[in-house]
């Protein structure tokens, strides 16, 4: 099971940003990105490709005055982590103990949704060559 519980604090997902395209001054700095709950997964070829650690939703096409918040909820309006709209340093322990305890639920939910696809797939495959048609 693969996980990226480390994401869960705001500056190991701000250390992956060290190729931002956009700088501090602006609107979708590298801070306000993490800060937002993406991670930064692009390339030379994607420069401005992030994804959010919880929901993993893949954004590109970043302007330098998207607000990142903004953007995350619109094109993923059921993240558990953009709903709260709440930056780390403003969060309580208890709202932190919150995500924290909804993205291992996420986890094991993922997890055991990948192991129902493996075990259908598997019935049918041996379906198909037991009971051929």
């Amino acid at each position: 099971m693969k996980s990226n519980f480390q994401f869960l604090f705001e500056k190991n997902r701000l250390e992956t940003f060290n190729t931002w395209v956009y700088s501090d001054k602006q609107q979708c700095s590298a801070r306000k990105m993490a800060e937002a709950g993406f991670i930064f997964v692009g390339s030379r070829i994607e420069p401005d490709l992030a994804k959010c650690f919880f929901c993993n939703k893949e954004l590109d096409g970043w302007e330098k005055d998207d607000d990142p918040w903004k953007e995350h909820l619109s094109h993923s309006s059921h993240c558990q982590f953009a709903i709260r709209n709440t930056p780390e340093d403003e969060m309580t322990v208890y709202q932190f103990l919150d995500i924290a305890n909804a993205y291992g639920e996420k986890i094991i939910e993922d997890y055991h949704n990948n192991k129902l696809t493996l075990l259908e797939k598997a019935f049918k495959t041996a379906e198909e060559y037991f009971l051929p048609n």
